[in-house]
């Protein structure tokens, strides 16, 4: 890490960028969200396959959102996408390349290559009209060949396409697989050569060419060919007759993608500037680089095994006009003889895609505040051990990235193999739409987009399930895992800020005093925490993380410590930020820390704290649920209500059930220490067994600054055809739902005396008076 991306890193820690997020809102075409992410949503995303949902029945993950990019429109293509980026198939006839997503970034002009925080290799920037061009419009998803008797389909599949004429593809085939012979230099030149060409197929979706040369390179014939655009799909499919070109055996292909000059009909070349007209990037080691932006059947880029972005291999060939370094053998026999192979891997890191819900536009633009990649199609990295079968439930965890960072932020490390390799778990890292989102809003919402995929994907236990990150990765292990507490079975924190930025209590976040997660830490009671500090971190200064695991009573703030519950604050006193990710996240604790990380769906005792300024709600991001507690509300939704001064309002139900026969264990404070991999100390609390009580149709509930709450009462194991007792301690009057098929003829009443009550068929409605209350809730004679 070097010192200006530690700059450029600290500057966005202390004051932004923030999210503009009513202008995001407002870009691109249609922005479009589907219905919420309240109940059913997020029980579908944790799901292999299908997912315990509150009722503890079984539902199906949702199926996979309609995207235009990746439908077969045309019936020459029939083949299901790939989906796996850097990788090809031969199916039924069909050949077909999945190209990584936004690597779309030309030539290394300037020969820095990539660091640490780059999103990119390339130094190729796209003109000031993004009306046209939107950032993105040589950016190539896919590509398919199709052969018939008569005729060869070739499709372009483009992440980004306003206009169909802003881009140009060039397809140049070395049939006889040499170098001699054809020509080099393409007509409508894009600047580099392409040695051994024998025919050529050019498309900008406004047209398309095939050119014959001879053994010499001279042109023996030119033919316009059919091409069909799709501005929806942004696809570009291209039909070639055998009389104009009939390939057989195996021929030498090489793919490019650049920006259509309208003027010359070739290529756009970059200056030293991008304006409205001509991309930019020229740099002191390149100062008149070709123009392509993206090229194809790249196998070898290092993304999988490395933190490196997916054009570091493509950016020093296009610096030295080597294009058809990356020239691939397409196999027409195989094609005509229907057999099928594939190089995507069964295990290991691969970068894959999925078709989001939302719509923010098209394109992408690096220079624009969160979010900054705005395409339907979005990339995650996963982990799949080698130890995964199909069929067999895996456990799965979530490992977020750091701010600044990617979602091939792990990949190849130490870290990946400690939580992902040994325990078995498949690991997935996602983009959340850019480097700074911070787990809130449209970051939040691409996370459980890709967990919705994983499990489509893949075969999860989804009651085994962990959390992790890596500063602000570690923020979305606070964050996340306390919102949505009933999802994850453990979760590991490492060098997080607990808040959005920098929180030095009693000062609020630099984010907002609505991100900081010690506002709802309650939630972790059935939650264990694994939090790794840097006592030199300069980025995220220890008094935060401190506070919120050890407390400060002093400034009214409580921890993990106060709560009781269960925790591992460690604390690497000589580190400094980004010391554990130089050491490849190697925390060799975290393996049997995580463990099996099983999920407790129905515990007997549920905390749980609503904080609506942490909902979005316009995403269905309402954060009103956990386990059997639901549809929480606050009673008076002004600051300070149910929290404190300064503090955003907050509704908290402390919910014991007795008809588990559980009663709360005990709390133990300890303390380590250790040297691996750096000298270290540990503050920690244990638990030890759940005593045994004796069980009884009984709810105990504590109630601050609730209006409403909804209670599952099979799920908390109370019996809706015998006598309930609710004993309820409240600050306010509010009411309470106990869902659950109660028999006709209830009756509720109050400290002895009957109270009227609203019954249905989806339960019974308690009125909750202020102060300490006795309910009965008895059923009628069809109930005894």
């Amino acid at each position: 890490m070097g010192w200006h991306e530690q700059r450029v890193l600290r500057r966005r820690l202390r004051h932004g960028p923030r999210p503009d997020r009513g202008a995001a809102r407002e870009r691109g075409s249609g922005w479009r969200w589907p219905p919420g992410l309240r109940h059913g949503w997020r029980a579908d995303l944790a799901a292999g396959g299908a997912q315990r949902r509150a009722s503890g029945s079984r539902r199906a993950v949702r199926a996979t959102p309609a995207a235009p990019q990746l439908e077969n429109r045309d019936p020459r293509f029939r083949a299901q996408p790939l989906l796996v980026s850097g990788q090809e198939a031969y199916v039924g006839g069909e050949y077909l390349y999945q190209d990584h997503l936004f690597d779309d970034y030309g030539a290394d002009t300037d020969g820095q290559g990539a660091g640490s925080l780059s999103e990119r290799t390339g130094d190729i920037t796209y003109p000031t009209d993004a009306a046209r061009y939107a950032g993105n419009a040589a950016d190539l998803v896919e590509f398919r060949v199709a052969p018939e008797r008569d005729r060869v389909s070739y499709r372009f599949t483009l992440n980004t396409l306003r206009q169909a004429d802003s881009t140009i593809l060039a397809l140049a085939f070395d049939t006889d697989r040499n170098a001699a012979t054809g020509t080099a230099t393409l007509p409508r030149d894009p600047g580099a050569p392409f040695p051994g060409t024998d025919q050529l197929l050019t498309v900008w979706g406004t047209g398309a060419e095939h050119v014959a040369f001879d053994a010499r390179g001279a042109v023996v014939g030119t033919t316009k060919v059919d091409v069909r655009t799709d501005l929806e799909a942004n696809q570009l499919t291209v039909t070639v007759p055998r009389r104009v070109s009939d390939p057989g055996g195996t021929w030498r292909a090489t793919l490019v993608a650049g920006l259509y000059d309208r003027s010359s009909g070739g290529w756009l070349r970059p200056q030293p500037v991008a304006d409205v007209d001509s991309p930019g990037g020229a740099g002191p080691l390149d100062p008149a680089p070709n123009g392509i932006f993206n090229v194809a059947f790249r196998f070898d880029e290092p993304v999988t095994t490395q933190n490196t972005p997916p054009d570091t291999a493509q950016a020093p060939v296009l610096a030295a006009d080597q294009p058809t370094r990356y020239a691939r053998d397409i196999d027409f026999a195989a094609l005509a003889a229907r057999s099928d192979r594939t190089t995507v891997p069964a295990h290991g890191t691969t970068v894959r895609i999925f078709p989001s819900r939302s719509s923010l536009g098209e394109g992408r633009d690096l220079d624009a505040d969160f979010p900054q990649y705005r395409g339907q199609l979005q990339p995650y990295s996963v982990y799949v051990p080698s130890g995964y079968r199909p069929g067999t439930p895996t456990g799965f965890t979530l490992a977020l990235h750091s701010l600044g960072q990617q979602h091939w932020q792990y990949n190849g490390s130490t870290g990946i193999q400690q939580i992902g390799e040994a325990r078995g778990n498949i690991v997935a890292t996602s983009l959340s739409r850019g480097p700074d989102g911070w787990y809130q809003h449209e970051a939040e919402f691409d996370v459980f987009e890709m967990w919705n995929d994983v499990a489509r994907r893949f075969s999860l236990d989804p009651d085994r399930t962990a959390i992790t990150g890596y500063s602000m990765g570690g923020y979305a292990t606070y964050r996340l895992g306390t919102l949505y507490p009933d999802l994850f079975g453990r979760a590991f924190s490492t060098v997080g800020p607990p808040g959005d930025g920098i929180w030095v209590p009693p000062a609020p976040p630099t984010g907002g005093i609505e991100t900081l997660s010690n506002l709802w830490l309650e939630n972790a009671r059935n939650l264990p925490y694994l939090n790794v500090s840097a006592g030199a971190d300069e980025l995220v200064p220890v008094a935060g993380p401190r506070a919120q695991n050890l407390g400060a009573p002093e400034q009214g703030i409580r921890g993990f410590e106060q709560l009781g519950y269960r925790y591992r604050w460690v604390l690497y006193p000589a580190a400094e930020h980004f010391t554990l990710a130089l050491l490849g996240y190697d925390v060799p604790m975290a393996t049997a820390f995580l463990g099996e990380s099983r999920v407790d769906r129905n515990p007997h005792h549920v905390t749980f704290a609503r904080v609506p300024a942490a909902d979005d709600a316009r995403l269905g991001l309402v954060h009103d649920h956990a386990y059997w507690v639901s549809r929480v509300t606050p009673a008076d939704p002004a600051a300070g209500s149910g929290s404190g001064p300064g503090q955003p309002a907050k509704a908290v139900v402390d919910a014991f059930s007795h008809g588990f026969g559980l009663g709360d264990a005990s709390s133990t404070p300890g303390s380590s220490a250790g040297t691996t991999p750096l000298p270290y100390t540990e503050v920690n609390r244990s638990w030890g067994d759940f005593p045994r009580i004796p069980a009884a149709n009984r709810l105990d509930l504590r109630l601050t600054n609730v209006g409403t709450a909804s209670l599952d009462a099979g799920r908390a194991r109370l019996d809706t055809r015998r006598e309930l007792t609710v004993v309820t301690t409240a600050d306010r009057a509010g009411s309470i739902h106990l869902a659950g098929a109660f028999p006709q003829g209830v009756t509720v009443r109050q400290d002895g005396r009957l109270v009227p009550a609203s019954v249905d068929r989806a339960g019974v409605t308690l009125p909750v008076a202020a102060g300490s209350h006795t309910y009965t809730v008895r059923p009628g004679k069809a109930g005894r």
